[in-house]
């Protein structure tokens, strides 16, 4: 695992240090956090951009489509 150091102002690491026993993992989580975020915003554009294309699905379709998925773990 590759290390990394940032900086943080001093009143921000002691309120940290106030609430969590590990800061690492706290940046761990939030990182981890942010990049699901920018993967879920990417995927929703992407959806976004297919729903323009129009290709024809009428709903049943794709409630169908769904359920298949949904069947198929």
């Amino acid at each position: 695992m590759a290390k990394v150091s940032i900086s943080i102002p001093d009143d921000l690491l002691i309120y940290i240090d106030q609430k969590v026993d590990n800061r690492s993992a706290l940046i761990e989580t939030l990182a981890r956090r942010w990049k699901m975020q920018q993967e879920d915003q990417a995927l929703a554009e992407a959806c976004t951009l297919v729903d323009q294309l129009d290709l024809g699905w009428d709903e049943s379709c794709q409630n169908a489509m769904i359920t298949d998925w949904e069947v198929s773990g």
